[in-house]
């Protein structure tokens, strides 16, 4: 009787094993399925995350491109208006004038313009630039001298690199180059550019009024001896002490 009572207990001993060991092992596989699934939810949450974040990169970008061409946009306008408020007004009409009759291929005829002898009287003004000096040195119009060209540089710089990277683009010239290196090349050009202030007729701040009457002189006579000879120097004669 007692060899019974004591293979009963051992074989509920023996159930309760396996019942407890069949328990353990679903709860490790419903732990591994609760972590796969933890694991999934996180990979989804980062992912979405990393595409908001991208998402918000690419518009601050977007921002900031258009922000720097308002920007560049408005300095051009102004230094715009500025030349034009610099501007006398009887070469403004000229200027038009000299658009719709002039011909690359020919020197401009200054001799209607003005009777007087020391003016030669054909002028080697092929280019608008040119013919607008032509136009100056015969109707008599008072030679601008700029005082403070650091003025209007930042704004001259900024209009002439926005134009030669477009043009480099369009014509392929910097092809090859990366965007650091064809700004330095604008940078370099523009030191010896005539849209750069400091290669225009300028004079000291406190010039007296004897200096500014002799530079403008000298101006003229620079710009006579461009017209009169078939090359033209790429700067302008600068005054002492600048």
């Amino acid at each position: 009787m007692a060899e019974i009572v004591k293979m009963g207990k051992k074989q509920g001993a023996g159930e309760n094993s396996k019942k407890a060991a069949g328990n353990a092992k679903k709860a490790a596989v419903a732990a591994g399925k609760l972590e796969v699934a933890d694991k999934v939810k996180a990979a989804q949450e980062a992912e979405k995350w990393g595409e908001g974040a991208k998402s918000n990169a690419k518009a601050e970008a977007a921002a900031a491109k258009k922000a720097e061409a308002d920007r560049k946009k408005a300095e051009k306008e102004a230094l715009m208006k500025e030349e034009e408020a610099a501007l006398p007004s009887g070469p403004k009409k000229s200027k038009q004038a000299v658009k719709k009759s002039e011909k690359p291929s020919r020197g401009l005829d200054l001799s209607q313009l003005d009777d007087s002898p020391s003016t030669p009287s054909a002028l080697n003004a092929t280019g608008i630039d040119n013919a607008l000096d032509a136009l100056d040195i015969t109707s008599g119009a008072q030679e601008k001298l700029d005082r403070h060209p650091e003025r209007r540089f930042k704004a001259a710089y900024a209009a002439f690199e926005e134009r030669r990277l477009a043009e480099m683009d369009e014509d392929g010239s910097g092809k090859g180059l990366r965007r650091n290196q064809k700004i330095e090349q604008v940078r370099k050009e523009f030191e010896k550019h005539p849209d750069n202030p400091f290669n225009q007729a300028r004079a000291a701040y406190n010039a007296s009024r004897d200096e500014m009457s002799e530079l403008k002189q000298k101006e003229i006579a620079r710009k006579e001896a461009i017209l009169a000879s078939p090359t033209t120097p790429t700067t302008p004669a600068t005054p002492k002490g600048n």
